[in-house]
């Protein structure tokens, strides 16, 4: 039997003996309750997790905490079905989201993530700054399969929505610092207050982080004087710096004005600074193909082992001679040498307001007002080696408004509750920076893209729940959208101002594309709750992802458009609470249709070598199971397991994905682990001095490709992962003393691997991290 059976198999066996979901949202001490109750707005309305017919993972702020979970790519560990991970370096300080096997790894500005993202029911469009720091939340709601009538375009895979704490005037306050491995220095804190006694109230709160990164820069050059690699002029250690430290910092204001019990107004105003170094990057291999990009020296100089956290990356080109990029302008000079950062630049900042307004009993109307602005810039050094294959430094800029209008109200008794609304979303983008390309090898070299890009989205909807009879409902929403993408291109010499980049088949500036589509989603769910320990649900939903042009062609040929990726989702499932809501199951099966999937075209066009055109490559089908189980059997224990299953086939490929290489029926889709598994345990010990809460996690992935095409260089291989976490609060609970243990075993995986042009690069994760946290409650 191997590892990985063996352990499921404990899982399973631990499942069937514990039973019920993951008490991410639970409260880690109530030793005299049960699993403790939470409430989700997944269908626009208050409802308790167990009677929401939806496969929702819900973690509020304690569960947060317990799990030493920052960041949203940590939620990953605890929840079936879904993988967060860091971007890759080359897409900047953004998260790759997938759920149920359906995502988006690509940042760019004309890539419509397959998740969707929202902060207080507003729905950002840019993967940019979805890394950010968990900045003092109410709670986490992630929900899995596609949600095309309640959230719209872009969640084919699911939505990961996260709500902030409310200023209340009731507290709720606290300050935070943390110290720990590789210099690591935090502080976040936040708190109530009263303006006008019941009237007005303000929250605000910040963090601040900063950490030494894990993986060191040496300078090939100085280390090894003699291998004719120029030394960069380090002295002394021959280190040039390091990636994956972290430096950011965040603020929000929040305000909440109630006038009367009708009124209730709700708004935000977020700044995130983000000048954290690069997303870390490891030479793993380089074969043949790859030789002559590093000449005249042998790739197999920069390579390093598996689990070294070191590269050779410098972020910089020498000086060279291109007639290309000059027209044929020779006289015009050569390409000066130049550098780039080694860190993101990052300001992100978001405008947020809600007006919610009861003129009746049974009807609500709700204002979401939502606008934010962001300035993205970073280097890239595509081969972590001292030779240049490429380097780059992007900047990205976006502006974002969106309104939504919710009525929601009850009809004819109690037997009917509908809700009706409309959706507008703009987005404004700008793409821009350099990028020189294997400058003296068969390549062309493209330089300053200024692109811009304008989204829109229009869209209706409404849903009803019909409650026929006592403990059945019968859900139904529809969702009409109209989509729109203007798409400029612009490739302009950054040496010489004005004149657009030279290629043999023509100019890309001034070349525009236009993408326009209009859908119909749908949703049908029957719930039945058999009694006050089982509910039971089986739905059909439809979703998409919206289309849009290739942000990244070559020559005018690769400009072209790519179209909407869309699904239809068969589910069955079912929430339980048994033996006094001791223990929580729930678990859900699903079956998705999926059509017009869209993979990158690496393939050769008629006049150029290069290519990276997103395009629609086939047809489907996705199936898998999924189980949550939260037991709370004695007093002070807390044990929380997940286990999800995902297979995915190929069902057709298009003409145009016949010609992506190694592209068969058999091929994996990337990004989709078959398995993912985690249980964690933690039991509260009372003293006369404090309450000890030890508690550890252990989470397992199997292994997955990050590309179609599943080279093997490219998967990132199983891993699994334990973290420890040991708190003491005082008596009062107004302190707090943590020390917590991130990678336990210091197990070495990766959290992204790609292979391109002969070298197979990867990202390593951090090994392991200690901290102390000491927080204190007022």
């Amino acid at each position: 039997m191997s590892k990985f059976a063996a352990m499921r198999h404990v899982l399973l066996a631990s499942a069937s003996l514990l039973l019920p979901q993951s008490a991410m949202a639970q409260e880690a001490r109530k030793p005299d309750t049960g699993v403790a109750e939470i409430v989700v707005t997944a269908q626009f309305q208050s409802q308790k997790l167990q009677d929401t017919p939806l496969a929702i993972t819900a973690i509020n702020a304690s569960g947060l905490e317990a799990r030493s979970i920052n960041q949203i790519a940590d939620i990953s560990n605890s929840a079936p079905g879904v993988l967060l991970k860091p971007s890759a370096a080359a897409f900047g300080p953004a998260v790759t989201v997938f759920v149920r096997g359906l995502g988006q790894s690509d940042s760019s500005i004309a890539m419509e993530p397959g998740v969707g993202m929202y902060v207080d029911d507003v729905y950002y469009g840019s993967l940019f700054g979805a890394n950010f720091d968990l900045l003092d939340l109410e709670r986490v709601e992630i929900l899995r399969g596609p949600q095309g009538t309640l959230a719209g375009k872009n969640s084919i895979g699911g939505a990961v929505k996260l709500y902030s704490r409310k200023p209340d005037g009731r507290g709720a306050n606290y300050l935070e610092a943390s110290y720990g491995s590789r210099n690591l220095l935090s502080f976040r804190g936040g708190g109530d207050f009263t303006i006008v006694p019941d009237k007005l109230y303000a929250r605000a709160s910040g963090v601040y982080t900063r950490q030494d990164g894990y993986v060191t820069r040496f300078d090939y050059g100085c280390l090894h004087p003699s291998s004719g690699v120029p030394a960069a002029g380090i002295s002394g250690n021959c280190v040039l710096g390091h990636e994956g430290g972290k430096n950011y910092g965040g603020g929000r204001l929040a305000l909440r004005y109630t006038p009367n019990p009708q009124w209730t107004v709700d708004l935000s105003a977020t700044v995130i600074k983000d000048n954290s170094e690069v997303a870390p990057t490891v030479l793993l291999a380089a074969n043949s193909t790859s030789a002559p990009y590093f000449a005249p020296f042998n790739p197999a100089l920069f390579v390093v082992p598996a689990g070294a956290n070191y590269n050779y990356a410098t972020y910089a080109t020498p000086a060279f001679t291109d007639p290309a990029i000059y027209n044929g302008k020779v006289g015009a000079g050569s390409h000066p040498a130049i550098s780039v950062p080694s860190h993101n630049d990052l300001l992100q900042s978001t405008f947020n307001g809600t007006i919610t307004w009861r003129p009746g009993e049974n009807l609500t109307l709700t204002s979401i007002t939502g606008y934010s602005r962001t300035n993205v810039s970073y280097g890239i050094d595509g081969d972590a080696s001292p030779i240049t294959t490429q380097t780059a430094l992007y900047q990205a800029r976006s502006r974002q408004f969106s309104q939504e209008l919710r009525l929601n109200g009850r009809a004819l008794g109690t037997l009917l509750d509908w809700t009706v609304g409309g959706y507008y979303y703009r987005a404004d983008n700008n793409f821009a920076g350099s990028n020189i390309l294997y400058p003296g090898k068969p390549f062309e070299n493209l330089n300053a893209p200024d692109d811009d890009a304008v989204s829109t989205n229009k869209s209706v909807f409404g849903q009803a729940i019909l409650h026929p009879l006592s403990g059945l409902n019968l859900t139904g929403g529809i969702r009409y959208t109209g989509d729109t993408k203007d798409y400029t291109y612009r490739r302009y010499n950054p040496f010489l101002p004005g004149v657009p980049t030279f290629t043999a088949a023509g100019v890309l500036t001034g070349v525009q594309s236009h993408y326009q589509a209009n859908k119909v989603d749908y949703r049908v769910n029957l719930d039945y709750r058999w009694n006050d320990q089982l509910m039971t649900y089986a739905q059909v939903s439809t979703g998409f992802r919206g289309g849009g042009t290739n942000p990244r062609p070559f020559v005018p040929e690769q400009a072209v458009p790519f179209y909407p990726e869309t699904i239809t989702a068969y589910e069955i499932g079912f929430k339980s609470d048994l033996w006094a809501r001791r223990v929580r199951v729930n678990g859900s099966l699903f079956l998705n249709d999926y059509s017009n999937i869209i993979f990158t075209n690496t393939a050769p066009t008629a006049n150029s070598a290069l290519n990276a055109t997103p395009t629609n490559v086939g047809s489907a089908r996705y199936k898998g199971a999924e189980l949550e189980i939260t037991a709370r059997p004695v007093g002070g224990m807390l044990i929380d397991a997940s286990v999800s299953y995902l297979h995915f086939q190929l069902t057709s490929i298009s003409a145009a994905g016949v010609v992506i290489q190694g592209v068969t029926l058999a091929n994996a889709a990337p990004f989709a682990p078959a398995w993912k598994a985690a249980l964690g345990a933690q039991y509260g010990v009372e003293t006369r001095i404090g309450t000890f809460t030890p508690r550890v996690d252990y989470s397992y992935q199997s292994s997955y490709f990050t590309t179609i095409a599943n080279n093997p260089e490219g998967q990132v291989g199983a891993y699994g992962v334990t973290n420890a976490r040991l708190t003491f609060d005082s008596p009062n609970k107004d302190w707090r003393l943590s020390l917590a243990v991130r990678n336990l075993f210091d197990t070495t995986y990766y959290n992204n691997k790609f292979f391109n042009l002969g070298m197979t690069l990867a990202q390593p994760a951090p090994p392991r991290e200690v901290s102390v946290t000491l927080r204190r409650n007022f």
